[in-house]
């Protein structure tokens, strides 16, 4: 059986802050296939800025391994709304699972 497995680390900043991303929170997801998968991605992050996110093979060659969703938000604290900017890099794996029993 095989199923697709989305990795999410979501990282913040202060606007008006040049760097400092922190890392608030981690996640997976399973999905039946690639289908359901871009259909939550949609349903999830709508038209937010998305680019390709690709890691070296073995070999030295880029390959695409999921996206970076990037997006400016609010957040109420102390009185007041402060914008913070947030990036959410998902990467995305197929998992093949087989019985240990079966040979």
């Amino acid at each position: 059986m095989k199923y697709v497995e989305a990795y999410i680390t979501k990282q913040a900043k202060p606007a008006g802050n040049q760097n400092n991303y922190y890392t608030y929170d981690k996640q997976t997801k399973q999905f039946r296939d690639m289908k359901e998968f871009k259909q939550w991605l949609k349903e999830e992050y709508g038209n937010s800025k998305r680019q390709t996110m690709y890691r070296d093979d073995k070999n030295g060659n880029a390959v695409k391994v999921g996206y970076v969703i990037g997006f400016k938000t609010k957040e109420y604290e102390d009185g007041k709304y402060r914008t913070y900017y947030e990036s959410h890099w998902i990467e995305v794996v197929e998992i093949e699972t087989h019985n240990p029993f079966i040979k």
